[in-house]
């Protein structure tokens, strides 16, 4: 039996509690929350409402995201780059940040840091103020990626594409990846080191909320990082470079 389980926090009891908070078992509709045996809890989530580009390159722990250690996962900023690490096999962990977008082009550097190379990780997007609901975009280290979406917390979790599928265009280990998705019209294109890998038509969501996603396989855990994360949404432009002093 595999497990889903959100990295997201959690108002419970008059303190924000850390990631683990649901596990939901797959294939069954009822959710187990082991630290309270009454109704679940609900979400208490602010929602940042902005425009223009958004740009984060992690060179501030202040950044917004969600740091922290927690029984299944940690999440850190170090380096200039964030790092969400799984530390149990079977495992999916998501962390996001709480400004809404909707149509425009995502990008992020995405490296593979340890594990095995099964493990997935990638782009959560779109996802909806309590985290219930997401379109994902991830790719594994042995060469294959997957867009899907996930409801009711990942009780429900469907590939749009059908499965992961090999694309030749994924580096292994540590050399990187650029993921660039984007959102236009009810289509959504997926391009990995410059080359296009999946174009969906007739894809319908709301704007929502932007995240990153990594889901462990039957051997264990992993740990990934993410780079120069970087949204133009649909009538906007990257301003130009700030001009460079004479050395």
């Amino acid at each position: 039996m595999r497990h889903r389980i959100s990295a997201g926090w959690i108002f419970r009891g008059g303190q924000w509690v850390a990631p683990a908070m649901i596990v939901a078992a797959i294939l069954l509709t009822a959710c187990n929350y082991p630290l309270d045996p009454g109704p679940p809890p609900r979400p208490t989530v602010i929602v940042i409402t902005a425009t223009g580009p958004y740009y984060e390159g992690f060179d501030d722990p202040e950044s917004g995201w969600l740091l922290g250690d927690a029984p299944n996962s940690t999440g850190r900023i170090e380096d200039g780059m964030y790092y969400l690490a799984i530390k149990k096999a079977s495992t999916l962990v998501w962390t996001n940040q709480q400004r809404v977008f909707g149509d425009g082009v995502y990008e992020v550097d995405a490296t593979f840091v340890s594990g095995p190379e099964s493990s997935a990780y990638g782009l959560l997007l779109l996802g909806t103020r309590n985290m219930a609901s997401f379109v994902y975009v991830m790719i594994t280290d042995d060469g294959r990626y997957d867009i899907g979406t996930c409801d009711q917390s990942c009780d429900k979790q469907e590939s749009i594409i059908g499965d992961y599928t090999l694309a030749y265009a994924i580096r292994p280990g540590d050399e990187g990846n650029h993921l660039r998705v984007e959102l236009a019209e009810g289509t959504l294109s997926l391009v990995i080191n410059g080359a296009p890998v999946s174009t969906i038509q007739g894809f319908q969501q709301e704007p929502g909320l932007l995240g990153f996603i990594g889901e462990s396989g039957q051997y264990g855990g992993f740990e990934a990082a993410f780079d120069n994360l970087q949204v133009v949404e649909e009538g906007y432009e990257l301003p130009p470079p700030a001009p460079q002093e004479p050395g």
